[in-house]
């Protein structure tokens, strides 16, 4: 059974007595364009114990699948199947080693491949992500369905006034575009489940990609079930619309 990152960082924490966070943020995972990409994310990744300073040689990383790529070891790690990657360079196995390295070695002064992808949504070659985004307004445009969209029971004006009274903020920091912004991704959470309002007029009210607007609600959802804070802010604004 695969053990959730939040339960092994408590359990490190007490372990080793350390305060403060032991990941750097929350797991995310987008869709990559396999043939195009699969061989940059993983030489990205290979070379992360070099770009952080942790060691001046991979080979000296034991830590990462690097050393079983070259086969410089018996692999003790399940389900790894390095020849996807490798036979991008090669269909003979020992080339494709030996190219690998050297497209390691050629490639150590690499930028994080995932600030080309589309929306932190995709990753791809143009053609790739235009399916990507067909599938997306596929998706919107089913949403504008009457059958499919959500039962209204506020309007929006309605649930920005609540917000503002129980949170007592001006009406302006909701719609603050600000990383982190809590105000504005609880709204944006309270306004795509609770109004009839689309995804499209939601980018529009929120000056944000539509297609965006349901990643935004499904973060803030599941940030309020993992963090009780703002898992009671939820519940007091939704205690407030229901005496509406």
């Amino acid at each position: 059974m695969p053990i959730k990152s939040g339960y092994y960082a408590n359990w490190f924490r007490n372990k080793y007595k350390i305060i403060g966070p032991i990941f750097q943020g929350r797991f995310k995972s987008i869709l990559v364009d396999a043939d195009n990409y699969a061989l940059v994310l993983s030489t990205y990744i290979h070379l992360n114990p070099l770009l952080a300073g942790v060691v001046k040689q991979l080979e000296d990383y034991p830590w990462s699948s690097y050393l079983d790529y070259l086969n410089l070891r018996k692999s003790n790690i399940s389900n790894l199947e390095p020849y996807f990657v490798l036979h991008l360079l090669s269909a003979n196995l020992f080339e494709s080693i030996e190219k690998y390295r050297e497209y390691i070695s050629q490639h150590q002064n690499m930028k994080d491949p995932l600030q080309q992808s589309y929306h932190n949504i995709a990753l791809g070659s143009e053609v790739f992500i235009e399916r990507i985004k067909e599938k997306i307004e596929d998706l919107g445009r089913r949403r504008e369905i009457p059958s499919t969209r959500s039962i209204s029971k506020y309007d929006v004006d309605t649930i920005i006034t609540k917000m503002t009274q129980v949170l007592n903020i001006e009406r302006r920091m909701i719609f603050y575009k600000k990383r982190g912004n809590f105000n504005r991704s609880l709204a944006i959470y309270l306004i795509k489940n609770f109004t009839s309002l689309s995804l499209a007029e939601m980018g529009q009210l929120f000056k944000m990609d539509y297609s965006a607007v349901s990643q935004a609600a499904k973060r803030f959802e599941q940030k309020s079930k993992v963090n009780h804070k703002i898992g009671e802010f939820k519940q007091k604004i939704m205690a407030a619309l229901r005496e509406v």
